[in-house]
């Protein structure tokens, strides 16, 4: 992911968080079109707006800008794909995401 560029990267975080451009900007208190602009590279956000599109997209800096290392604590497909799912949930299915995981992590067949 290192070799894209910030607008390819923030596309691609949005879509792992699954969203759409209007939801992260107004998340992050900034038009679509200003949005659109940053990922399209044809204008780079401030610091302030780097900070909330790194919260927002839970991501660190780092990772958003493209210079994290490896042995940082980078999620994988799967793992944003997991938070993805998880923030569509209520507090209810969450507690029964974690019962499943728990689960399965008592389970040895499971285990790596």
């Amino acid at each position: 992911m290192n070799e894209k560029s910030l607008g390819q990267r923030i596309i691609y975080y949005r879509k792992m968080a699954g969203m759409r451009q209007n939801e992260l900007a107004a998340q992050i208190g900034i038009t679509s079109s200003s949005l659109n602009y940053y990922e399209k590279d044809k204008r780079e956000p401030n610091v302030s707006t780097l900070i909330k599109l790194a919260k927002v997209l839970n991501i660190t800096g780092d990772r958003l800008l493209g210079i994290d290392r490896p042995e940082s604590s980078a999620h994988d497909a799967n793992e944003l794909s997991l938070l993805r799912n998880c923030r569509q949930l209520n507090d209810l299915g969450i507690q029964k995401l974690l019962q499943y995981a728990t689960d399965l992590i008592g389970n040895s067949a499971y285990k790596k």
